[in-house]
This record gives C-alpha cells, sequence and structure tokens, in this order.
C-alpha cells in the first residue's frame, strides 16, 4: 500500500496542475477576443453612481473627480455620496461638488452595506454603479461596461480594477496579484462563473438589485455575497479587461493582513452558505467553479501540513546539506513540483503579458512569486484561528 503522505502529495501536485492547465486551456481558446474591447452602442440608460464613503477625506476628492469627469451626458447620471458617519471632513468635500450634480446623503454608522442600500433607495437609474470612496475611473469607464450588458438576465457588470504604480514594494506585490485576479475573472466570464462584483465600479441592474433585497449589511464582503446570490438565481456577470478603475491598496503589511483576513473569513462564510450551488441547474458555477474552492482550501491546508511534516521528519543530514541532499532524493514528486512550478510561472508571465499598458517591472513580478506564498501562509493561518476562536470580525 502506498504511503498515506505520498498519495496526499501526488493528489495535490495533480489538483495544482489540473487548474493552472485548465486556466490555460481556457485561455487558448479566448485568447483572440479576452483583451479586445467590446464595441460601444448607441445605448445610454439612465445610470446612479452610489459611493459609499466612512472617513474617506484623504482620496475621496480625486475619486469624486474622476466621477465628474466621465465621458457620459450629464443628464443621463446620478451620483450619490453616502457619508455613513464619517467623522473627519469626508462629509465636507463631498458636499462642495454640489454644484457639479453630486448628492450628498447623511447617515448613522451601519458599515458598507447599509450605506449602499440606503443610496440603492434613492436612486432612479435603471443601471446602479456601487463604487469605493477610494477609487478612480478612466472617462471612458461607464461606456466601455455599457456593451457587456448584452442580454437581459446580465446583471452585474464589473470593470478592471487596478492598481496604480507607486515603487512601493507591498503595493506593487498587490498589483501584480490584481492583474492576476482581473485576468483569471475575465477567463471565468466565459463560462459564467464570475465570483465577486468588485467595489471600486460594478454595474448592476437596479431592478435586480431590489428584487434579490438589495446587499447583505451584515456581510464582511457583500461584493462576493450578492454575486453568490445572483448566481443562485440564474443570473448572469459579466467581466471586462479594458474598462480600467483604479484602487488604493493597504500601505503597509498591517493593513494588508486585516483586508485580507476579512476577505477570507467573509468567503469561508459565504461559500458554506451557497454550498447548495452544488448542483447541476447551477451548471459550471455550481459544478465546477464551487468545487474548486473548496478544494482549494483544502489542498492549501494540506499542502502547509505537509510542509510541515515534511520539514519535521527531514533527516538530519538534509537539514544541513540541503542541496546536495535535494541531489539525491530527486523523484517523481520532484519532477511534478518543478512542472507546477514552472507551469505557474509561465501563467504568471502570460498575465502580466496581457496588460502591455501596466508595464509592471520584473523585479516586482518576482517578489511576488517569492512573498506571495509566505502572505497566504499569514492571512491563511489567522483567518482560520480567528473563525476557531470566534474573533469578532469588522467591516
Amino acid at each position: 500500500m502506498e504511503d498515506p503522505v505520498m498519495l496526499l502529495n501526488y493528489a495535490i501536485a495533480f489538483f495544482s496542475l489540473f487548474t493552472v492547465i485548465f486556466f490555460l486551456l481556457l485561455f487558448l481558446r479566448h485568447k483572440d477576443e479576452y483583451n479586445v474591447p467590446p464595441k460601444r452602442t448607441g445605448w445610454r440608460p439612465t445610470v446612479s453612481i452610489v459611493i459609499p464613503a466612512y472617513n474617506e477625506s484623504e482620496y475621496i476628492r480625486e475619486s469624486l473627480q474622476t466621477v465628474v469627469n466621465l465621458d457620459y451626458p450629464k443628464d443621463k447620471l446620478e451620483i450619490i455620496v453616502v457619508d455613513d458617519g464619517s467623522i473627519d471632513n469626508t462629509f465636507d468635500i463631498a458636499k462642495s461638488f454640489g454644484n457639479k450634480g453630486v448628492k450628498v446623503l447623511r447617515k448613522e454608522n451601519g458599515g458598507k452595506g447599509a450605506a449602499l442600500n440606503y443610496g440603492i433607495e434613492k436612486a432612479t437609474g435603471e443601471l446602479v454603479a456601487t463604487m469605493d470612496a477610494d477609487s478612480y475611473l478612466t472617462p471612458g469607464t461607464l461606456l466601455d461596461l455599457l456593451p457587456l450588458f448584452d442580454e437581459e438576465k446580465v446583471a452585474a457588470v464589473t470593470p478592471a480594477v487596478k492598481i496604480r504604480p507607486s515603487g512601493s514594494i507591498i503595493k506593487e506585490v498587490q498589483r501584480v496579484e490584481y492583474l492576476m485576479i482581473l485576468f483569471s475573472r475575465k477567463l471565468l466570464s466565459y463560462i459564467d462563473c464570475v465570483p465577486v462584483t468588485p467595489g471600486p465600479f460594478s454595474i448592476f441592474r437596479r431592478k435586480v438589485l431590489l428584487e434579490l433585497g438589495g446587499f447583505d449589511e451584515k456581510n464582511l464582503v457583500e461584493d462576493q455575497e450578492i454575486a453568490l446570490r445572483m448566481q443562485a438565481n440564474h443570473y448572469k456577470i459579466r467581466s471586462s479587461m479594458t474598462a480600467d478603475v483604479y484602487t488604493e491598496p493597504p500601505k503597509s503589511f498591517g493593513e494588508f493582513m486585516t483586508q485580507r483576513v476579512r476577505w477570507q473569513r467573509g468567503g469561508l462564510r459565504n461559500y458554506w452558505k451557497y454550498r447548495f450551488l452544488i448542483k447541476p441547474e447551477y451548471g459550471d458555477f455550481g459544478m465546477f467553479f464551487v468545487p474548486l474552492n473548496y478544494l482549494t482550501i483544502m489542498a492549501f491546508f494540506l499542502l502547509l501540513g505537509l510542509l510541515i511534516y515534511h520539514t519535521v521528519s527531514m533527516p538530519s543530514y538534509v537539514q544541513y546539506i540541503f542541496i546536495e541532499a535535494l541531489g539525491m532524493s530527486v523523484g517523481m514528486f520532484t519532477i511534478i513540483g518543478a512542472f507546477v512550478v514552472m507551469v505557474t510561472m509561465f501563467w504568471l508571465y502570460v498575465t502580466v503579458r496581457s496588460f502591455d499598458n501596466e508595464k509592471v517591472k520584473l523585479r516586482y513580478v518576482g517578489l511576488f512569486m517569492i512573498l506571495y506564498w509566505y502572505f497566504m501562509v499569514c492571512y491563511n493561518v489567522l483567518t482560520l484561528w480567528k473563525e476557531l476562536t470566534r474573533a469578532k470580525a469588522h467591516w
């Protein structure tokens, strides 16, 4: 009988290869179309942009300036800022845009989901765009997103969320990550498996939001939960690679960890809540994407456990003469592992090359490859600890 540890090694290697190769094949199938902007149409619906804001005085001025500069008929555009009980001068800055058509509402602090719902109730547009107050649009963002509402069942369209170049290591590593997420989300849209409607500037059919009851006000990642609810109700979500929106990432490792732990905790809860989607009636999303998420989480913690096991059980000569010992113990698993790493590096190369205008420096791509595994270990272990100890979560 095979060693159970070795069987787990092979299972994780197979899963990794399957996932990477699946996305590569999906890319090859759509390589001539994924990065081509959809042809703009003459459709100009009324659009309400709802911007929840809590203590965003550092960013909201520039954010609102990009909104009022949108290339879109002003009589078809409604801009609503919902100040969620800020204690800085966010409200005053937003009010200064009143002469540019910005409506500013104020309410007691209740969280982002509550602020979004408050704004959506006041909105009058056929479409509603939700926008984080630390995000920045490009003039053509809205016009590039509208053509993706190409059928009635499309309930939401997501933009190309990116991070501006900064020179900061922590921000540049996240910048590479955001490009990978964007690239993967676009490919997933071809099989109707988009799992999130990002806060920076996703656009929704207002009637669908109202039909579904708006955003979950107690959810840690309300933009993911609403997407899963749409999938559960057989709506479609499209994704753009060319409608650029830039967002502010965490500035420090501590802020990054806080954000990612919240995302991970919210994600775990959401996918457990929507586990009923694993049925043929939910198509590829239910039979492929949701199980893939469960398997990814399991594979990560199994891999972490195996690494700890191998380190603890490693003979002393391997620990002290690591490189030489590796050369003495090359086996099938070592070969598979090396292949997985090479395929992953190729995937990262394809991703970055897909965004020629982003000019990502090679050193930051290398740092991403080196550092991101350790980042994942930190925030996933912390996520598990906080969930097991029922630590209070903040949004």
